[in-house]
């Protein structure tokens, strides 16, 4: 029979996919995959777009996205399952690259205590920030639409990876450079010098934003809101309020 065309009954599906029954019946309770169909002796079964749609949910789950998000996503009208999953894949790869580097500091910081029998802690800090960074999605997650998730995926997937890299690498660069000069005096050249890089920067950064105004209207907006302060790879007020104190002794 060609699985393709083959429909399950719960615990078929069950068994099929390594959940449990119990988790099938909550899903269907709360509307997010219902069976869809009925065998000649009444059981209900699951076909081709039930599976797809238990697909969906279990990914999304992965993700870490809770039920009732999954739900709206789901039932949205704009919702398309191919853009979906390029989506899902686009976001899976950001996931494994932060676990790893988690698991990178975890084994840099287990090496120094085998080797000197004692915790290094600023390779515990380490792996604290590792790992706290590693929560960005679900960051995102909170303070953005869906629509604007998938325009976020968008976006990653036309620009280039190493476009990408070299982009979040110069805001290290300049976002340490700048905490380290915040006691400058703002009239010096090192401070301007801060201030244009920092503005060549964000220019090229927002020139991949061009095509999407309401994302650039979003980000603002959650930076006015102190939506990422705490979080070492964003910019935080004092941050911009350095910034803006530079460019107010360099205005005419």
């Amino acid at each position: 029979m060609n699985m393709r065309s083959r429909s399950y009954r719960v615990g078929e599906l069950a068994a099929r996919v390594g959940i449990s029954v119990r988790t099938l019946h909550h899903y269907d309770r709360l509307g997010l995959v219902q069976p869809s169909a009925r065998s000649e002796s009444g059981y209900r079964l699951y076909g081709e777009a039930d599976l797809l749609r238990l697909q969906q949910v279990l990914t999304l789950r992965c993700l870490g996205l809770p039920l009732r998000r999954i739900l709206d996503v789901l039932d949205g009208k704009d919702f398309d399952v191919a853009a979906s999953l390029r989506i899902q894949r686009i976001a899976l790869r950001e996931r494994i690259e932060e676990l790893r580097r988690v698991e990178s500091a975890i084994a840099e910081a287990l090496a120094a205590h085998e080797h000197g029998g004692e915790w290094d802690w600023n390779l515990v800090l380490v792996v604290a920030e590792a790992a706290g960074n590693s929560s960005g999605g679900d960051l995102m997650e909170k303070h953005y639409t869906p629509e604007e998730m998938a325009q976020f995926a968008e976006l990653r997937a036309e620009t280039s990876p190493e476009e990408i890299e070299a982009v979040e690498r110069e805001w290290s660069a300049l976002l340490a450079d700048v905490r380290t000069s915040r006691g400058l005096d703002p009239a010096s050249a090192d401070a301007k010098a801060l201030v244009a890089r920092w503005d060549a920067l964000q220019e090229r950064t927002m020139a991949h934003f061009a095509s999407k105004p309401g994302l650039i209207e979003a980000i603002g907006r959650n930076y006015e809101a102190g939506s990422f302060e705490g979080m070492d790879r964003a910019p935080q007020a004092e941050d911009f309020a350095f910034i803006q104190r530079v460019r107010e002794r360099s205005a005419p």
